[in-house]
């Protein structure tokens, strides 16, 4: 059975970018494209989140545990290297699944020639409401080891 946070990150694409990309398809189709087209380029964007999740779902719940503690410390965004390999996957993630649907913001710095320090600050309020809406305790699987 997927974790909270596991079924936390499904429950953003499926409710927060699979929404969006859905409406982009139907928008750039215009009104000549068959239905079926429109259908099957929305599977391909379904099918390209799902690999996407499958590929950075561990470094999403580690990230985010990793936000979670710097919040609970007092810090107000998390920063991660993109020169540790580590820190670079949880950036991505978190870019990918919370930035992009507005569930975080991030600010970059470069810190030499094609290397950036990541500041990701996590909307607490609405990630914690995403989850409660889907009988997700976020604070509870965020304490979880």
């Amino acid at each position: 059975m997927a974790s909270g946070l596991e079924r936390l990150l499904n429950v953003v694409i499926e409710r927060e970018i699979l929404r969006v990309e859905q409406k982009n398809v139907q928008l750039t189709a215009g009104p000549n494209v068959p239905a079926e087209t429109v259908d099957a380029n929305q599977a391909i964007e379904r099918e390209r989140e799902q690999h996407r999740a499958s590929s950075l779902g561990e470094a999403f719940v580690a990230g985010l545990r990793r936000a979670y503690a710097a919040q609970q410390a007092g810090d107000t965004a998390l920063i991660l290297d993109d020169r540790q390999a580590a820190e670079n996957a949880m950036a991505d993630a978190l870019i990918q699944f919370l930035v992009r649907p507005q569930l975080a913001t991030s600010n970059s710095e470069q810190t030499e020639p094609n290397h950036y320090r990541y500041h990701l600050m996590i909307d607490w309020p609405r990630l914690t409401q995403l989850a409660a809406s889907a009988d997700i305790d976020l604070a509870d699987e965020l304490n979880r080891q």
